[in-house]
């Protein structure tokens, strides 16, 4: 029985340095391509998600090295789809809030930056310190971008009506150019209006831990069938990331951390050598997805 019990123990701590080693592991890059309607020509956003900036596995330092990874993309425009701050079980020194956000200002994008709120960050707080990075942040609001408008919501957690707040923002939109949705959480694709392509999200953490037998699985049936990549419903396209940070355990195993590259397309764009041709209508799979190190 204690051999037994010693075998279990030293095969859970075994795991467990996996995935830590896994959680702060190099970003890679996964990236899409989504045809819009009404897109003039071809637009490259980077999404970050899920930073959930903490002094364990997501100092500044390694924040800053992130960014540097976005920078070398070269950009026209990156969206941040929420939890800035940590979510961990056990936080130790709590990471303030304008130190989790400083490195945002570092991101250098002809379009900007823009972002939304997560669950676990503080939409007043967030707003304040992003803009002194030049970051804006949409909250049940819009902004026009110059190619599209950009629509944010604000988290589910964040009562009224968050989800209606977002529609109609979407619905004050005036006509002529595409929009694309940003959101903290998938839930938003279900109710996302007609005027709006793309829905953007995160919060999922693609699961963060998946095992052959067990995985850290959200309990929600809509998050468990939206967890992580390309999804094409009700004519819509909406993209998960599984973001880059770790939250209740600093754990990462089978979900390595990502930034991701959308390329939005006009629906007639000619095929690129070597990427599938995009459906008119939707998205095409994954173009590449690997080492940040990948070139196109």
């Amino acid at each position: 029985m204690h051999r037994l019990a010693s075998i279990v123990l030293i095969s859970l701590a075994g795991l467990g340095l996996y995935g830590l080693a896994e959680a702060v592991q190099d970003v890679r890059l996964v990236r899409y391509r989504v045809a819009v309607s009404g897109l003039a020509k071809p637009l490259r956003v980077v999404q970050l998600s899920d930073s959930h900036a903490n002094w364990f596995n997501m100092p500044p330092v390694r924040m800053r090295r992130i960014v540097a990874a976005i920078n070398a993309r070269h950009p026209d425009l990156v969206v941040l789809t929420g939890d800035y701050v940590t979510g961990l079980l056990v936080n130790g020194p709590r990471m303030q809030v304008s130190v989790a956000l400083a490195p945002f200002s570092l991101i250098t994008a002809p379009l900007g930056v823009v972002a939304v709120p997560g669950n676990h960050d503080d939409p007043h707080l967030t707003r304040i310190f992003m803009a002194r990075g030049s970051v804006t942040l949409l909250a049940g609001s819009t902004i026009d971008v110059g190619p599209i408008v950009l629509a944010g919501a604000e988290s589910i957690a964040t009562p009224p009506d968050p989800l209606g707040n977002l529609a109609r923002a979407i619905a004050r939109v005036p006509p002529g150019k595409p929009v694309v949705a940003l959101a903290h959480e998938p839930y938003a694709f279900a109710t996302l209006p007609p005027r709006a392509a793309v829905l953007i999200a995160g919060h999922t953490h693609g699961g963060q831990i998946k095992l052959p037998i067990v995985g850290a699985r959200p309990a929600d049936a809509y998050l468990n069938a939206h967890l992580r990549g390309l999804y094409v419903e009700h004519g819509q396209t909406m993209i998960v990331s599984s973001g880059v940070g770790t939250s209740i355990l600093p754990l990462r195993i089978g979900v390595p951390p990502e930034i991701v590259e959308i390329e939005l397309v006009p629906v007639r764009a000619p095929p690129v050598r070597g990427v599938l041709p995009v459906p008119a209508a939707a998205a095409a799979v994954p173009a590449q997805s690997g080492p940040i190190t990948s070139r196109r």
